[in-house]
């Protein structure tokens, strides 16, 4: 079948390309701003991209397949309708290729990448030869689809309600925020979706939800769902151990283990990556030995790089309990002081949580923040910068607002410590692109 991706460079659009492709489908795509690491990495299983969208890309698809952020009246789509080739939506053609799998399905407001990846890996070092679908590069699989067997481990977005679309064996819920409310009208709304993604698993799977909001489970638990609780004093509870460097040790299943990246949230993602992979059939200590040899995911808390003595770090981290875990972590691993460079996404969140997003930067010892990253939204009259700024301001933290031209000159005036180039939009792009040429 000939397969057309429109907005084929977001991360969930290039892991379903990557899936079509494994599946032995002709794969072409086209994106509005085609990054050029997603135009190389596609490039390299054979995806040619356009730039732009044309009703002329459509001659011989036989599928179309559209994210979010292309508009659905675009002309690309409309000319496919007319023509009578089929048109799916991101959350369809995901629910598609998945269906002829064994699925193991993470959702959650933070962590669904990282825990995604981490079960994958696990289940590939076991010899399961998972297929895995994950919102972010994993270095050891060259981006963020692996081609496998009948397990399928799939990072599942509560955005447009695509994890409703699912059937999953066993399904984790890593954590609950009010996140996307644009989709859902209420609170109440969001966790009522959240609660039948978890009502979906099938007959003797595992459900696991976070300790903070074990309420998540209630109707898969009516229906003879095993229910697991993670967090402080849960069914999955694991110990922090002391350890300077940058990872974690922790105990777990009366195993000691080691994580080569930093944070209590990491080592919460960890423990239910191990007890999502245990209902697969791994053996605790086995799924812990894995892990410390897991590769991590680019943009969560990923070195990519030092500039004389400053070490330079890239975290996607965008809401405001993600800011303060990845800077707590930051800020427990440095020797010198921690700086941010912050680029909030989306002005429909920066409005609702300015305030919060600038205590959480804080915890800095320096913050910078950037404009607001539009990404799909228009941008809203008095919404920018400076508002995160100004709540990011006070005991003594230090705050400025800056444009990308100042970036450059940041990171030479570093001395010591760490830079922490943080944000889901921009930023980790041209955070790379300076560093390579300060580094010249």
């Amino acid at each position: 079948m000939n397969v057309h991706i429109m907005g084929i460079c977001g991360s969930g659009m290039s892991a379903l390309a990557g899936w079509y492709k494994a599946l032995g489908h002709n794969v072409s795509g086209c994106d509005g701003a085609p990054s050029q690491d997603k135009l190389v990495s596609l490039a390299d299983i054979g995806i040619a991209v356009e730039t732009g969208h044309s009703a002329g890309h459509l001659k011989g698809i036989q599928q179309l397949v559209f994210s979010a952020a292309v508009a659905s009246d675009n002309e690309e789509i409309a000319k496919a309708k007319q023509m009578g080739i089929p048109v799916l939506r991101r959350s369809e053609a995901l629910a598609e290729l998945a269906s002829s799998h064994r699925v193991v399905s993470i959702a959650g407001a933070h962590g669904k990448t990282t825990t995604t990846s981490m079960l994958g890996w696990i289940t590939q070092e076991e010899g399961l030869n998972p297929t895995v679908f994950v919102g972010g590069n994993v270095k050891s699989w060259n981006g963020n689809f692996r081609p496998g067997g009948e397990l399928a481990i799939v990072e599942s977005d509560e955005f447009d309600r695509t994890f409703l679309r699912l059937t999953p064996s066993h399904a984790a819920v890593t954590s609950f925020a009010l996140e996307h409310l644009e989709c859902y009208g209420s609170p109440e709304a969001l966790e009522w979706a959240f609660q039948v993604f978890l009502e979906s698993v099938l007959p003797g799977g595992t459900v696991i939800v976070p300790m903070e909001k074990p309420g998540l489970g209630f109707w898969a638990e009516r229906i003879g769902r095993k229910i697991l609780t993670s967090g402080p004093g849960g069914d999955i509870d694991a110990k922090m151990g002391s350890y300077r460097g940058w990872g974690e040790k922790y105990r777990l299943f009366g195993c000691n283990g080691f994580l080569p990246a930093p944070g209590v949230h990491n080592v919460r993602n960890a423990q239910v990556a191990v007890a999502l992979s245990m209902a697969c059939g791994v053996e605790p200590a086995r799924a812990i030995e894995a892990l410390s040899g897991w590769p991590g995911v680019s943009r969560r808390l990923e070195k990519i790089g030092n500039y004389k003595n400053t070490v330079i770090v890239s975290d996607y981290a965008h809401h405001p309990d993600e800011i303060a875990a990845a800077l707590s972590s930051v800020k427990k691993h440095s020797d010198g002081p921690v700086t941010v460079v912050f680029q909030p996404h989306l002005p429909s969140r920066t409005s609702l949580l300015y305030r919060e997003m600038g205590t959480a930067l804080r915890i800095a010892d320096r913050s910078y923040v950037l404009p607001v990253y539009k990404a799909r939204e228009e941008s809203i009259p008095g919404v920018d910068s400076s508002l995160v700024c100004t709540a990011a301001t006070g005991s003594g933290a230090r705050c400025e607002s800056i444009s990308m031209d100042q970036l450059e000159s940041i990171v030479r005036a570093a001395e010591g410590g760490i830079l922490v180039f943080m944000g889901a939009g921009s930023v980790d792009a041209e955070a790379r692109k300076i560093l390579q040429e300060v580094n010249q």
